[in-house]
Parts: structure tokens; C-alpha cells; sequence
């Protein structure tokens, strides 16, 4: 381990979004944390994810590991599979769909660097609907889509092949542990983007807002850095 920088793998799955896909990525790439891996997985089918990956890695010299996973792999597998093949001394899940700031990983590094915790979450983030066009400040909840972990504590947790597709095993066996740091006043750091593809998906984003405090001030600010036409160049 690089005690100074230790290794921190993203761990982004993705199917068939290669706009998003590329906002995700642009975002990996801007980390202001100096040693870093993107782990992408995306299914065997999607050439969309592929030509965006191949395109990337002949302009840039940021380190992606790809995963071509079978068409139909339950997600509790795909993370696993992940998890073992990075090579990382801390894991960072990268949702695909939402936007990561600069500081991200950096500042959830650092915030259990010389702890005894291995693992922290935000409890605050930002929300944005993407069909109202505005923006909320979350209420206090373990956002697992932010989980940043050390691998080795994750692999003794590893996710159990279940109906349920969240990561609240993964929570409860951190939080019973005391191994995990709730992160408060960090809200910036993660922009949950509600598109609503899904009826339950909009029922429960939905649910995120109604609870939510609405944020008028900054709302035009997150609308220009989500905005996908910018990290199209």
C-alpha cells in the first residue's frame, strides 16, 4: 500500500447510457485525489459503453479496468466481481447516472485516514429533478449510492445473491461493526439526478424530495454542471 496515497478504485456498472456514462468518467478524471482506477462494467451486448471506453482511452491516460459481464448477471454478482478484480486499497461506488465532485474522493478519504473507522458515507447530498428542474437538499439517511470503503472490509461483507438489489446488508454490517462515518456537511459532493425512467424509480425519488428542503440558490449552479452537452468535447 502507498501509505502517502493509497490506491481508491471506482467501481462504476453501467449498461447501455453512454452519455451519462461519459459525464461519470469526466467526473473519475477531474478528481483532485492523485491515485485512482475506474472500474467499468458494462454488459457483453452494450457496444454503446464499449466506444465510449475505447474512445477515452485513446485521449486520456487515466486507468479504466473493463468488465464485459453476461447479459443477465444479477448485481449482487456484478459487485462482487468488481470488488475482487480491483486492485484498489479503498473501493468508491460511481454511479453512472449521477454527477461526483471534484473533492469527492479526496474528502471521503481523508475523512477516516488515521481512524479506526474503514468506511464512510454521506448523510446529506443534493437531489435534482430532472423533469421539474429543481433542486433539494436531502434529508439525514445513509445515501448508499456514496458508500467509499476499504476493499478489504468489503470483501468480508460480500453481497449476498438476495432478491433485494440496495446495499443495506452491506450498511448494517458496516454500521454494526462501528466501522462507518457518517459523513454530515458534505452535500456538495454528490448530485442525485432523478430522470424517472421508471415509475417506481419516480415514486421513490419522489419520496427523496417530498423530505427534502428545496434549494432555489443554487439550483442554476447545478443545472450548468449537470448538464450533459459539457462533457461531450
Amino acid at each position: 500500500m502507498n501509505y502517502k496515497h493509497p490506491l481508491i478504485s471506482c467501481i462504476c456498472i453501467t449498461g447501455n447510457r453512454p452519455l451519462v456514462l461519459q459525464r461519470a468518467i469526466i467526473c473519475f478524471a477531474r478528481q483532485d485525489y492523485p491515485n485512482t482506477e475506474l472500474v467499468i462494467s458494462y454488459p457483453e451486448e452494450d457496444l454503446l459503453s464499449k466506444t465510449i471506453i475505447d474512445q477515452i482511452n485513446s485521449v486520456s491516460a487515466i486507468k479504466i479496468i473493463r468488465i464485459v459481464r453476461p447479459q443477465y448477471e444479477k448485481p449482487c454478482l456484478t459487485k462482487n466481481n468488481a470488488i475482487e478484480i480491483c486492485n484498489g486499497d479503498y473501493v468508491c461506488f460511481w454511479n453512472d447516472e449521477h454527477w461526483h465532485h471534484v473533492n469527492r474522493l479526496s474528502d471521503q478519504y481523508i475523512v477516516i485516514k488515521d481512524s479506526p473507522f474503514k468506511a464512510s458515507i454521506l448523510m446529506h447530498i443534493l437531489l435534482y429533478d430532472f423533469h421539474q428542474q429543481k433542486t433539494y437538499h436531502s434529508a439525514y439517511w445513509e445515501w448508499q449510492e456514496t458508500l467509499f470503503c476499504e476493499r478489504k472490509t468489503l470483501l468480508e461483507a460480500a453481497y449476498i445473491d438476495i432478491e433485494r438489489e440496495d446495499d443495506s446488508g452491506i450498511i448494517h454490517f458496516l454500521s454494526y461493526k462501528n466501522f462507518l462515518f457518517h459523513f454530515t456537511e458534505a452535500s456538495h459532493l454528490y448530485i442525485y439526478i432523478g430522470y424517472g425512467t421508471k415509475d417506481k424509480d419516480q415514486k421513490l425519488f419522489n419520496s427523496y424530495c417530498k423530505d427534502g428542503e428545496i434549494m432555489e440558490d443554487i439550483n442554476e449552479t447545478v443545472q450548468d454542471v449537470i448538464q450533459l452537452e459539457y462533457y461531450l468535447n
